[in-house]
């Protein structure tokens, strides 16, 4: 993360590091969900399992712990706070811990928070919600990590890989369409209560996913 401006103490603001992503949230950050700064429709979740870019590491791994980011914008991670037209931040006086720590010439405070304190779901879904108990059904059925190796035998040929490959894939996206018509909860909720969709993630495995009425097939392309 090391740039041309290593050797200056003061930001640029020229929102390199809020394209590549908005942040992720820590148990400091609390207050700005319970004023509404940030809502819960402006949150993913990354379940453990799921490959994603580690800032520190600079590289994409598997995740070991559950992840809140802000979302991107425009099917991008640009962060959905961030304007490219004006370089600017729509909530930079009440911007998240890492926003405040995350300085492209010295990312040592941001080393430093990186892997601390984060928020999860459960600290937003309390002990008791009517939604906690389907968060977990859907984690139980839907693992990123279970799901890769399933989608792993599937592109090899595996026939019975590929029915389980389909049935895990067919509930996530019935139980994201089941919260919003039945629960009344918005499409933009659905990401934080389950995460990225499964078929956003065979996307990162070159699989694509096409529905073909009620049902759906996928779409092997080479690599993994």
């Amino acid at each position: 993360m090391q740039n041309e401006y290593e050797n200056n103490d003061i930001c640029k603001r020229c929102g390199e590091c809020c394209r590549k992503g908005g942040p992720a949230l820590h148990k400091e950050d609390m207050p700005l969900i319970e004023d509404g700064t940030i809502e819960l429709a402006n949150i993913v979740t990354l379940r453990p399992g799921e490959r994603a870019y580690d800032q520190i590491a600079m590289s994409v791994r598997p995740l070991e712990a559950e992840i809140l980011k802000i979302k991107g914008r425009d099917g991008r991670w640009t962060c959905h706070f961030y304007s490219p037209e004006g370089c600017s931040c729509g909530i930079y006086e009440s911007r998240p811990v890492e926003c405040e720590k995350l300085f492209c010439g010295d990312i040592g405070p941001l080393r430093d928070i990186y892997n601390q304190d984060r928020l999860t779901r459960h600290d937003l879904l309390p002990e008791g919600h009517p939604l906690l108990e389907l968060v977990e059904e859907h984690d139980a059925k839907c693992p990123p990590i279970g799901m890769e190796e399933i989608a792993k035998k599937a592109r090899e040929g595996d026939a019975e890989a590929g029915r389980e490959l389909k049935e895990m894939v067919t509930y996530d996206m019935e139980i994201r369409r089941l919260v919003v018509e039945k629960a009344g909860i918005s499409q933009e909720m659905t990401e934080f209560l389950f995460g990225r969709p499964l078929k956003t993630l065979l996307l990162t495995m070159n699989i694509k996913v096409y529905e073909m009425g009620d049902s759906i097939r996928f779409s092997f392309a080479q690599g993994e």
